[in-house]
């Protein structure tokens, strides 16, 4: 007899990923019917293989640029050079090689968006999923504290949290992640809330099901989907807010820590009155490049996921 549960466990098993890979095999599919996702697909991807394994390729400690202080008998501190053959994308003001720099900020830069955005989203999914199911006080209170988070601008409470507990990479992503849930509280709440009301949730209650199993089961399965595509623009957001912070004075970076922000900081901060964006433009135009090029292709692909998690899109 439990050889016989075991096997039928097992084959159910089977039958549930069987299930999935096709789900993801259609929803795969649609999405490469949009140019626009694909190209955007692709460029993310390489972009994380860039931070998976780009550290491989450049020397020098992972999480600061290479400086070069003199080169041919040049002192390059207050004189970036131009790309060149041994510098690809030149050097920035201090000396610092933009091209390592920019391989290593990969890393950085995505590894710090990935743990904002992902625990925010995972804060967001179970706030909202158990306001817009009990509903009540409890929603009430879940709801007028993303309010007040929602009403105060996100950079000038980061800028009050690095002020105030100091510019530490810690203190950055616990900012970020308290600004960063309310949003897809929201998100979550408002699919529960129209999930909640149908029958086969209500058939679950009938049958004795707990609350906890069904949001687990059916409710959150059922809303998450928005949620992907919010991940998926809100990666771009994240970097776009660190080198925002960064170019202000206001990041975590230290002067020569490789993170693309810092990158452009470096760049427009100058010594002895020179302004790098007029006379050595590539030290701020190639950096923009690499994070707008990286924005754009998530934008394509939240695009992509958006249309293709739309059934009416679909047809």
């Amino acid at each position: 007899m439990s050889v016989n549960n075991s096997n039928r466990e097992e084959s159910e098993f089977v039958r549930s990923l069987l299930s999935r890979f096709e789900s993801f095999k259609r929803t795969f599919y649609f999405l490469t019917r949009s140019p626009l996702a694909v190209i955007g697909l692709a460029i993310t991807i390489f972009y994380i293989l860039l931070g998976i394994f780009g550290d491989f390729f450049v020397k020098g400690n992972p999480w600061t640029m290479v400086q070069i202080l003199e080169y041919k008998g040049q002192y390059i501190y207050n004189t970036p050079l131009p790309p060149s053959s041994t510098f690809p994308f030149g050097t920035t003001y201090g000396g610092y090689d933009i091209f390592n720099g920019i391989i290593k900020g990969a890393r950085i830069d995505e590894g710090v968006a990935a743990i904002i955005v992902l625990t925010g989203a995972l804060t967001g999914v179970i706030l909202g999923s158990i306001a817009g199911y009990f509903g009540g006080i409890i929603d009430d209170i879940v709801m007028r504290v993303t309010d007040i988070f929602l009403s105060i601008p996100g950079l000038v409470l980061l800028i009050a949290f690095m002020a105030i507990l100091g510019r530490t990479l810690e203190i950055l992503v616990f900012g970020f992640i308290v600004i960063w849930w309310p949003g897809y509280t929201r998100i979550i709440r408002g699919q529960v809330l129209s999930l909640r009301e149908l029958k086969y949730v209500e058939a679950s209650k009938a049958a004795g099901a707990s609350a906890f199993r069904i949001i687990t089961k059916h409710l959150i399965p059922n809303a998450i989907y928005p949620v992907f595509v919010q991940v998926s623009l809100d990666f771009g957001n994240v970097i776009l807010s660190l080198a925002t912070l960064d170019y202000l004075g206001f990041g975590f970076a230290g002067q020569n820590l490789a993170e693309w922000g810092n990158i452009i900081g470096l760049a427009t901060h100058g010594a002895s009155g020179v302004l790098s964006i007029e006379n050595y433009p590539w030290t701020v135009t190639i950096p923009g490049l690499i994070i707008l090029i990286f924005v754009l292709s998530l934008n394509f692909l939240g695009d992509g996921l958006r249309d293709v998690l739309d059934p009416k899109m679909r047809r």
